[in-house]
């Protein structure tokens, strides 16, 4: 933690004429550009732009803490931002939006010489008068956004981990545990509010636009800064949750545990989990853990009986409120390390299961002494309900709908797994190496699940690589629709690969 503490006491950038980029601490190169423009921003919002080492900032990925901007801004409202994105826009300056900072790579949500617009005081949680919806400021972190909904006894599709922003967690999909009742997120959320390309504001939902409307479900920041999401909500109050570890001689029990719960208990919407088999440095051995979810406050329900016969290792399942136990899963990885992620997408197989998890063990032999190394596989279903369940939201960008490609390789409404894999690591000298080593899992893995007739090419883009193309697995018509939607309203391509925005993934 020393390292990270360091890594927040940046000088102050001295704004002024340039004529070549400024060598910033961390040897990321400022833009010439950006320094007018932050010149600009200090006059319009004093305190509010800072360097880095004046901010009160947590950053997930030790890639994105080593990375260095020109300036950090924090907007307090959707008319800040618009202000905020017409300098940049004005200057020509590179930047980049963060919500939470739990992303893994420079310029996805920290820019790397630009300007980093932060989003973390837009926290706002505004709850209807029927308490069906509330409009919620996009730089929450799901902790933030939980606790301001649970003051009503209310929650929304939020995901697991306590330190993700909403802002990237929606964009891209959002897996929630009532998923297997109402959906992904992006599917419950009824209307944007966003900062477009021309640094004009739009109010988006099915009615006002559309095609925007299904570009945002699914087609993370290629269309502009969201600022506002109106989301479903629902009445939450305790809840069962937890982990339970095991070792690794329980792992035929626990795949087959899976397997049951994925096709014998999908009709008990209530319940949903996920587990994972990882490696574990200090004892050179591999270790299973399963997260239990059940939406209403049963200590043990009927799905969970023949897993809980299972001797276990340490548990955590109690009743209690759903921010608690995003806490909780947060504390497995905190701020740090160096992170990726990769991902298969493929029919729920007990064998295939196993086949995966030994694939990633035989990878990482060469890697088992790297310093802080702990790779993991998390494997959960996307089940039928929440296909249908965003069907009946009109579909999404992503393409998760019965004549989609999570079912267009297969029978209507047939779940799928989702496996993903997670690697983290302590030292620069090892980052080509685990690159090398997700490269080759993604390759072994989607050939054994090809060859057994149960792969599908759809990938989640909230856990692809930068080597996979999640737009790609959405489908030729989607993806050209996105690109359609994303000239139309972005035609000088400020959004695009080659453009002031280029962080994570693009259509073009």
């Amino acid at each position: 933690m020393a390292a990270v503490r360091l890594a927040f006491v940046a000088a102050f950038l001295g704004v002024g004429p340039a004529t070549a980029a400024v060598t910033h601490p961390g040897n990321t190169s400022i833009m010439p550009e950006c320094v007018p423009a932050c010149s600009r921003l200090a006059n319009i919002f004093g305190p509010q732009a800072y360097s880095r080492g004046d901010a009160n900032v947590t950053l997930w990925d030790a890639k994105q803490q080593e990375t260095h901007s020109a300036c950090w801004i924090q907007p307090s409202s959707t008319e800040d931002v618009s202000t905020i994105l017409g300098v940049i826009i004005d200057t020509s300056c590179r930047f980049a939006v963060k919500s939470g900072g739990h992303a893994r790579n420079p310029d996805d949500s920290v820019s790397a010489g630009g300007v980093t617009i932060d989003m973390q005081r837009m926290r706002s949680v505004e709850v209807s008068p029927d308490q069906k919806t509330a409009k919620v400021g996009s730089g929450h972190i799901l902790l933030s956004l939980y606790q301001g909904l649970e003051k009503y006894n209310l929650t929304t599709l939020g995901g697991r981990v306590a330190d993700v922003g909403l802002g990237g967690y929606v964009l891209g999909g959002g897996f929630s545990h009532l998923s297997p009742k109402y959906g992904l997120a992006m599917d419950n959320v009824f209307e944007y509010e966003i900062v477009l390309p021309n640094a004009t504001v739009a109010v988006v939902n099915p009615q006002t636009h559309p095609d925007l409307y299904f570009a945002l479900r699914g087609g993370m920041n290629n269309f502009g800064i969201v600022t506002h999401l109106t989301m479903r909500t629902v009445r939450q109050g305790q809840m069962l949750g937890g982990v339970r570890t095991y070792t690794a001689d329980r792992r035929d029990a626990i795949v087959e545990q899976a397997y049951a719960l994925t096709t014998g208990w999908k009709n008990d919407t209530d319940m949903a989990f996920f587990y994972s088999y990882g490696y574990d440095q200090e004892s050179d051995d591999f270790t299973m853990a399963v997260s239990q979810e059940y939406v209403r406050p049963v200590i043990s329900p009927a799905p969970f009986a023949q897993l809980n016969q299972i001797p276990f290792e340490h548990s955590t399942l109690r009743l209690d409120r759903i921010s608690q136990f995003s806490i909780e899963t947060a504390s497995a990885t905190p701020p740090g390390g160096r992170n990726l992620f990769a991902t298969v997408t493929y029919s729920p197989s007990a064998h295939l299961d196993r086949h995966i998890q030994d694939i990633m063990a035989q990878e990482i032999q060469s890697l088992r002494t790297a310093r802080g190394f702990y790779p993991n596989l998390v494997i959960q279903p996307l089940y039928e309900a929440a296909i249908r369940a965003g069907k009946e939201r009109g579909g999404n960008a992503a393409g998760i709908n019965a004549d989609g490609p999570l079912t267009g390789m297969y029978k209507t409404n047939v779940p799928c797994y989702l496996a993903l894999l997670t690697v983290r690591w302590e030292n620069t000298d090892d980052d080509n190496h685990m690159d090398a080593f997700a490269q080759k899992w993604v390759e072994r893995a989607t050939a054994v699940t090809k060859d057994a007739g149960k792969h599908h090419p759809w990938l989640y883009i909230n856990y692809a690589s930068t080597e996979q193309d999640p737009f790609l697995s959405y489908g030729e018509a989607n993806r050209q629709r996105l690109r359609r939607i994303q000239s139309e309203v972005d035609p000088r391509g400020v959004f695009t690969s080659g453009g002031l925005c280029r962080g994570y993934f693009k259509l073009q």
